[in-house]
């Protein structure tokens, strides 16, 4: 008994330490386990708050609404037959690179390139359904026909023979000339002045139906004639057709 006084006199302080030592590290040990155990349960609180949060489940949505603020294309000129053959015209004096009139003296039904102007490539195309910008009015509208240059005050002949169906003016499109060939398919002529047709006169290729003249809708455009061709009262590119 009292060797064992004697070692705990003797190395007392050092079972102390030792004690501390261990206490220290047991409590180092079990505030670790303590601190991952809670990061791991807010981590899984974390994740179902986000499975459960909707604002996180909802699908992309793409959108693909047309813009609501584009004009409606305008209405072509109207078909409805005229008794008179001359009108009036301001003549655009504007010029644009085009070449001298020329027509075939041969009558034909069939579409045949008569004016000089009508074998260049349009100056502005056809656009079918596609709105293209229109610099005079300052809207986008679908463009129903095919513009070609030509000189102001030159004499103009049709593309093919026909009927003339119609002879007006039109606050948009100026004096307008409609012909309707053999095949039903009716050719309108926007931009003309000093008409020298009317309503039901037959025509080739080699008649002059007016002369250049202007187009109120394409007015910031060089001088050209608008060109527009229907069949079935469907509107169908020029170029295709002649």
């Amino acid at each position: 008994m009292n060797h064992i006084k004697t070692f705990f006199k003797e190395k007392g302080l050092y079972l102390f330490c030792l004690a501390l030592v261990f206490a220290a590290t047991a409590a180092g040990i079990l505030a670790l386990r303590s601190v991952v155990n809670n990061m791991s349960e807010l981590t899984q609180l974390r994740k179902d708050a986000l499975q459960e949060d909707s604002t996180w489940t909802q699908p992309d949505t793409t959108v693909n609404q047309p813009a609501t603020d584009v004009p409606e294309p305008t209405t072509a000129p109207s078909a409805a037959p005229s008794a008179s053959s001359s009108s009036s015209g301001a003549q655009s004096e504007s010029a644009a690179a085009s070449a001298g009139p020329a027509a075939t003296a041969a009558p034909s039904a069939q579409p045949a390139a008569s004016s000089v102007f009508w074998q260049a490539k349009p100056i502005a195309e056809f656009s079918g359904a596609e709105l293209v910008y229109n610099e005079t009015l300052g809207d986008w509208r679908t463009h129903n026909g095919a513009d070609y240059a030509a000189k102001a005050g030159e004499e103009v002949s049709p593309v093919c023979g026909g009927t003339v169906t119609s002879v007006t003016e039109d606050a948009l499109w100026g004096t307008v000339v409609e012909i309707t060939d053999e095949d039903e398919v009716l050719w309108r002529y926007c931009g003309l002045t000093d008409a020298a047709v009317q309503p039901g006169e037959g025509v080739t290729t080699a008649t002059t139906l007016g002369k250049v003249g202007s187009i109120p809708a394409e007015s910031k455009t060089a001088a050209h004639i608008h060109l527009e061709c229907l069949k079935d009262d469907a509107y169908q590119d020029p170029e295709s057709m002649k």
